[in-house]
């Protein structure tokens, strides 16, 4: 019934799948790189401290002095074609480096935090009521779960068909689940609303909405 639900979750599937594999590919070369323990979980506790103080900074700083200036579906299409550059730039390394798997991994967080999660509400804006809860609620708890325990079984079964993958191959498949997600993503911001639709649709409501109450005062 709502078309752009149905590209949400879509979207969803393919950008959380993407998150399993870059995870998976930052806690491989962690481990290989620092193999002490107490190191690597200091290591972890300072990396995810700077993913949130750059999104916060890019949430409350940058964001909402850009917005006004750019349309949804630019936001929705610029992300994941950042991130098809960055991770065909990894893929071409035979032995990606700690700092290239946790930059690459480092920008789709901050970007999950500060732009994405912004889109994802403005989508259920304009929707009715039924499609900004009820739809909210299913692609909420069920989309993100799903798409990550859903890469995670996808990765179990090829590591016990093929044995386990090294990190230039866990790149490669990160490097196709950017496109996935690049297509996606794009099949969303053709779906959303543009900032004059959004406005007319306002106003033919409010207009919708003061006509009623002059009919009940009427009545």
């Amino acid at each position: 019934r709502v078309p752009v639900l149905k590209a949400l979750f879509m979207e969803i599937l393919a950008g959380q799948g993407l998150a399993t594999l870059l995870n998976v590919c930052f806690v491989t070369k962690l481990s290989e790189a620092l193999p002490d323990d107490s190191m690597r979980a200091g290591w972890m506790g300072k990396f995810f401290a700077s993913i949130n103080g750059v999104a916060m900074c890019f949430q409350f700083g940058v964001i909402p002095r850009i917005m006004p200036y750019l349309e949804p579906r630019t936001l929705w299409r610029f992300m994941p074609s950042v991130m098809v550059i960055a991770l065909g730039f990894l893929c071409l390394n035979e032995n990606p480096s700690l700092y290239l798997i946790s930059g690459a991994f480092m920008l789709f967080k901050v970007m999950e935090f500060s732009i994405r999660r912004m889109l994802d509400e403005m989508v259920y804006v304009p929707l009715d009521f039924e499609s900004r809860f009820l739809g909210k609620e299913i692609i909420s708890v069920f989309g993100y779960r799903f798409g990550k325990s859903g890469m995670s079984l996808a990765l179990s079964g090829l590591n016990s068909l093929f044995g386990n993958f090294g990190l230039q191959q866990l790149s490669c498949l990160t490097g196709g689940a950017s496109c996935l997600w690049l297509a996606a993503a794009w099949n969303v911001s053709n779906r959303v609303l543009t900032r004059k639709e959004a406005e007319d649709l306002y106003q033919s409501k409010k207009g919708g909405n003061k006509r009623q109450k002059k009919n009940l005062k009427k009545k």
